[in-house]
């Protein structure tokens, strides 16, 4: 390792502001994966520049060993240590998917939350399968989370799981009726429909709202009921 990727890690332990927060960008520059654990340590300086540059640095650095080394961040108690990790996992994108569906499966719900809200800011279809198995996640907070998110970056794959879906928790019945709005599809209107007179008034709303945010035509006709998706 150069000796002056050595000095710019001890600088990180600086009690300067300004000299943690220069080393952090030289590290960025200089790519040594040696850097990344000391980097990792920066989300959680309390400067917020400092943090900055720590992210940044790291995200320019990217690839499997800094994903490795934030993924612990997510179970932190520390909110800014765990925000700065979701929002760098989802900078590195395809990178970090597999490992976030690996954490799905995990024995701490806020763990499994804080992994399908960072699938969805990443945004990629390869997410989806896990997060169609969080649906069935025992925590509503989880599976409402896994509803939302297929909105987001769901397939006409997600409309089945989201119709089921339509039968558990009211926090998680709304969450899946917007999602099967934005996803659209006749199979998806059929269900939303059924749902405009549920007993349930949230989900009843949720439905109503659905159908009107999705395609004009799509919901002009549905309400007119002119059996389009009959």
């Amino acid at each position: 390792m150069p000796s002056s990727v050595t000095n710019l890690i001890a600088d990180l332990q600086s009690p300067d502001e300004t000299t943690r927060r220069f080393a952090a960008e030289d590290l960025g520059d200089c790519q040594e994966a040696v850097a990344v654990e000391p980097l990792v340590g920066l989300l959680a300086d309390p400067s917020p520049a400092v943090r900055e540059a720590g992210l940044e640095a790291l995200t320019r650095i990217g690839g499997e060993p800094v994903v490795r080394a934030v993924l612990p961040a997510l179970r932190s108690e520390q909110v800014p240590l765990r925000n700065a990790a979701c929002f760098l996992l989802s900078q590195l994108g395809k990178t970090a998917v597999e490992h976030l569906c690996e954490l799905l499966a995990d024995a701490d719900a806020d763990v499994r939350l804080f992994a399908v809200d960072t699938l969805a800011g990443i945004g990629m279809h390869a997410a989806e399968a896990g997060i169609i198995r969080a649906l069935a996640d025992a925590d509503v907070n989880v599976a409402a989370a896994a509803a939302a998110a297929l909105g987001e970056i769901g397939t006409c794959a997600a409309v089945a799981p989201l119709i089921a879906a339509l039968r558990a928790d009211s926090w998680v019945r709304c969450a899946a009726a917007k999602s099967l709005g934005e996803i659209g599809g006749p199979a998806a209107m059929r269900a939303l429909l059924d749902l405009v007179q549920d007993d349930d008034t949230l989900v009843a709303f949720a439905a109503q709202k659905a159908i009107a945010a999705a395609d004009e035509d799509y919901a002009q006709q549905a309400f007119l009921g002119e059996g389009r998706w009959s």
